[in-house]
């Protein structure tokens, strides 16, 4: 039973006020919009935007269909440009095959996406499911948000058991994979023809040709396993500045400083440089690789791994999967049209289009990803990677790690310096000691 929409609106005014202290910090990443560390915040005052206006999605009117077996979800996503396309024509296509499945669809800004469903979810509203990185699901499952997944739906099987881990939170299922997300090395073969297999050797090429790198803790994380470095020990305790942070952080320091190497936090800028051809070599994800074949043209664009760095190690980038989850709120019927949804979002044909239409990099073991190039190169990157946390202690990083990488790379503060302070901060906020 949902609550009407006066009664609604007073508690979402309630849950607003408890939930301010969890704002969101707006990482510039076409990915990861991550939530801050648990520390006290200004209060989000709801309105009645907060409330969105979904569009439906309907079988066809001469379609027949039992009434009592008619049922309508509710899918929030926070998709633009041609993964928008992709995923409305996706669940259109769905729909058609599934007359007695409505769908009612609402992009939600990326931005304000979690906050938005975490008000409402709480407060007996929400949609029936929702899209987004996987850290987002600590964050709900902490608040008894979703809905857990049948172990034994069929469709697990299709999909690639790491990825299904990556979807657990304490063990307990509480999304499915749709698609993978980590950074690799980007580059314009109309630049280029090759890719380098050092950092040695791109360092070289970007003097002349340039490479651009969004200045972020989440983009640069990938140095500090190649240093052997720890975020966290097994307990969640912060450890950078014990395990060899700092040379992770100077590595970076210096690529940055390295000439035709141009580092800025701005995601959006460091995107265009490479989508005009500025720049030959770019570090970023999936979730750009759309627009850019788009500007470059597919022949023109490449991916491989991030080269190692000689004598030290492999650059091993986050894996973020991408999950669609379940609100706890909605109906047995509902939550049995949501698992028919999700069984084909993972389906084979589904992610070859998800694949051939918006690069996404494929859960799904059976789809050949041998005609795209492209996203062929990301699937390489997949063994050198880290598997991203799905941990509240992680939600503390992000502002602690962010104002390390900005202090070094301005010379402010020392590497040594900065990893310190960022390991002080961050146990402080998780309550901690070490």
């Amino acid at each position: 039973m949902r609550p009407p929409k006066s009664v609604a609106l007073a508690l979402l005014l309630v849950v607003s006020l408890l939930i301010g202290a969890c704002g969101v910090n707006n990482v510039p990443n076409g990915l990861a919009e991550q939530p801050l560390a648990p520390t006290p915040a200004e209060p989000v005052q709801p309105d009645v935007e907060i409330q969105p206006t979904p569009e439906p999605i309907e079988p066809d009117d001469d379609v027949e269909v039992d009434p009592a077996e008619q049922v309508t979800i509710e899918v929030w996503h926070g998709y633009t440009e041609i993964e928008e396309q992709t995923f409305r024509s996706v669940l259109e296509d769905f729909v058609a095959d599934n007359p007695h499945i409505t769908i009612n669809l609402q992009v939600v800004p990326f931005d304000q996406l979690q906050m938005r469903f975490q008000a409402e979810a709480a407060a007996g509203l929400g949609p029936t499911l929702t899209t987004g990185p996987q850290d987002r699901m600590a964050f709900y499952a902490q608040a008894n948000l979703l809905a857990s997944i049948p172990e034994d739906a069929e469709f697990l099987a299709m999909i690639d058991q790491s990825s299904v881990d990556g979807a657990r939170f304490e063990g307990q299922l509480l999304g499915v994979p749709i698609n993978s997300q980590v950074v690799a090395m980007l580059y314009n073969t109309s630049i280029v023809d090759t890719a380098p297999e050092t950092m040695d050797e791109l360092l070289a090429l970007a003097e002349e040709h340039g490479l651009a790198i969004t200045s972020n803790w989440f983009d640069n994380y990938m140095w500090l396993p190649a240093f052997d470095a720890q975020l966290f020990d097994e307990d969640f305790v912060c450890v950078l500045d014990l395990t060899g942070g700092e040379e992770a952080l100077a590595y970076l320091r210096d690529v940055c400083e390295s000439p035709g190497v141009i580092c800025d936090p701005n995601d959006g800028d460091m995107d265009t440089l490479f989508r005009q051809g500025e720049v030959a070599f770019r570090f970023q994800g999936p979730w750009a690789v759309g627009d850019t074949i788009a500007d470059l043209g597919e022949e023109n664009v490449a991916v491989a791994p991030i080269p190692t760095i000689e004598g030290v190690g492999d650059p091993q980038p986050w894996n973020q999967v991408e999950v669609v989850q379940i609100n706890l709120n909605a109906t047995e019927a509902e939550q049995d049209a949501a698992l028919e949804l999700i069984a084909y979002l993972v389906s084979e044909e589904v992610q070859q289009t998800f694949l051939e239409q918006a690069n996404w990099v494929p859960i799904n073991e059976d789809v050949d990803v041998s005609g795209n190039p492209v996203v062929g190169g990301f699937v390489e990157q997949l063994p050198r990677s880290r598997p991203f946390p799905v941990a509240p202690p992680l939600a503390a990083t992000w502002e602690p790690m962010q104002n390390a990488v900005i202090q070094v790379l301005e010379g402010v503060r020392t590497p040594e310096e900065a990893a310190i302070e960022a390991c002080e901060l961050i146990n402080a906020a998780t309550d901690r000691t070490r």
